[in-house]
This record gives C-alpha cells, sequence and structure tokens, in this order.
C-alpha cells in the first residue's frame, strides 16, 4: 500500500512541478540563475522542474559556482544544461564544455543554449571516459581556470581514478556522490582526493522559501513537492579545492 501511494505522490509532483514551471514561463524566477529560460521538452527530472524555477535545486552547488566564478565551466552529465547554461546566462563562466552520453539530452541541451543566446559559448559533446578526458579538451586549456561539475550517476568511482584526480590538480571539481550499499568507494575516492586536493563535503539541506513570496499561499504538501528534488537520500557532493 505505501508503494502506491508512493507512486501516486510521484505522479502529482509531476503534475505540480510543470504546471508551476508553465505558470512562470519556463523562466527561473529566483537564485544564481534568475531569468535563466528552460527548455519545456524536459528530458531528465520533470519533477524537479518547479524546483529550478523557484531557485531551491541544488542551490548550493549554484552557489558554490558563482563563489568560485571561473571562466571555465566543464560539466560532465550535462543533462539538458540546467548547469551549464545557467552558469554560462548569468555570467558566472564564458564558455562551456559539456559531456552528455544521451541523445536526447544533448538535443535538449542545444535547444537551451539557443533559448538563451549563448549557443556560442558551449562545445556539447557525448560520452566521456578517464582515457579521453583530457584529449576532449583544448591542449592549451588552464585547468586552473576551471571548475569541472560532475553527475554520473555512480561512475563518479570510475571516473575519478587517481591518475586523473593528478592531472586535473589544478582544478576545482565539484563532484556528486550517488550512495551505494557500503561508503568503501567513496572513502577511496575521498583518500585519493586528499593527496591533491584539500576535500569539502556539501550537502543539500537548504530550502528557504522566505523570499519565495508566490509559494506562501499553498499548502504545506504543495509548498514542499515543490522545492523537492525527488532524492532517495540527501544530495552530497564532494568539493575538491587545489592545495
Amino acid at each position: 500500500m505505501k508503494k502506491l501511494f508512493y507512486k501516486i505522490t510521484k505522479k502529482y509532483w509531476n503534475i505540480l512541478s510543470y504546471e508551476h514551471a508553465k505558470k512562470n514561463n519556463f523562466t527561473v524566477q529566483n537564485g544564481v540563475f534568475k531569468n535563466l529560460k528552460i527548455n519545456k521538452n524536459i528530458s531528465w527530472g520533470r519533477g524537479d522542474i518547479a524546483s529550478k524555477i523557484y531557485g531551491f535545486y541544488e542551490n548550493k552547488i549554484q552557489k558554490k559556482l558563482k563563489e568560485l566564478k571561473k571562466p571555465i565551466l566543464i560539466d560532465i552529465g550535462a543533462a539538458d544544461g540546467f548547469f551549464a547554461i545557467g552558469c554560462l546566462h548569468s555570467k558566472l563562466s564564458k564558455y562551456c564544455y559539456a559531456f552528455e552520453q544521451n541523445e536526447t539530452s544533448r538535443l535538449a541541451l542545444h535547444k537551451t543554449a539557443e533559448l538563451n543566446n549563448v549557443a556560442n559559448q558551449i562545445s556539447i559533446m557525448g560520452k566521456v571516459d578517464n582515457q579521453v578526458f583530457l584529449s576532449s579538451l583544448p591542449d592549451d586549456l588552464d585547468l586552473s581556470m576551471a571548475v569541472i561539475l560532475c553527475d554520473i550517476e555512480g561512475e563518479e568511482y570510475n571516473f575519478f581514478s587517481e591518475t586523473i584526480l593528478k592531472k586535473l590538480q589544478k582544478c576545482n571539481l565539484i563532484i556528486e556522490i550517488h550512495t551505494e550499499e557500503t561508503n568503501s568507494k567513496e572513502a577511496d575516492l575521498i583518500k585519493s582526493a586528499k593527496k591533491y586536493f584539500n576535500v569539502n563535503i556539501i550537502l543539500d539541506n537548504n530550502k528557504d522559501m522566505s523570499t519565495v513570496s508566490k509559494l506562501h499561499n499553498l499548502n504545506d504538501i504543495d509548498r514542499n513537492l515543490i522545492s523537492c528534488e525527488g532524492r532517495s537520500y540527501i544530495g552530497k557532493w564532494l568539493h575538491l579545492i587545489p592545495k
């Protein structure tokens, strides 16, 4: 019975979220990426579009990117381009190299770039692994001027070997961590990273609605569903900072 209620709740969450996106013309209303236009043809995460619209979505990561404000963003697992295009539109970065393995998402990413008039500031590429990653970037790219944002659904443990971490040690990295049955892979990744970086852990626990007046008259359930990102566990990232 609980599984049935969960499915119904998730369906309602998707409907509610999309309705609020339509009400706001698919344009971000609050936060770091304010006025960013979001592609209506969502290829990834239909339910969390309202969270993006109201500035809640992974907002600690948005703020960290604003704090770093590096001219180059390298987005591994870029999906529809919320962060890739968000950083370009908000002038946090001047250029983005975006990697996304899903063809539908790449098409959506390109459309999002066009909607926000930044198509000439982004290179969109397909799936990448740590063997060809650096060769996919310009030879003269100064990694100290870049931040790498990575969300690859658990493949981060394979991608960020000690070898690649050593090569990236001049660069800021923000890596989303995906939970596994044990924490051994995460512990191993942190151990390797600490040889070349200072390591900070970012937890997604800040959904302040006090300044989002459009949500103040909603009932508690709708309000909290709108800020929801549909996670199975609390969002967690490693921020690797060059020593």
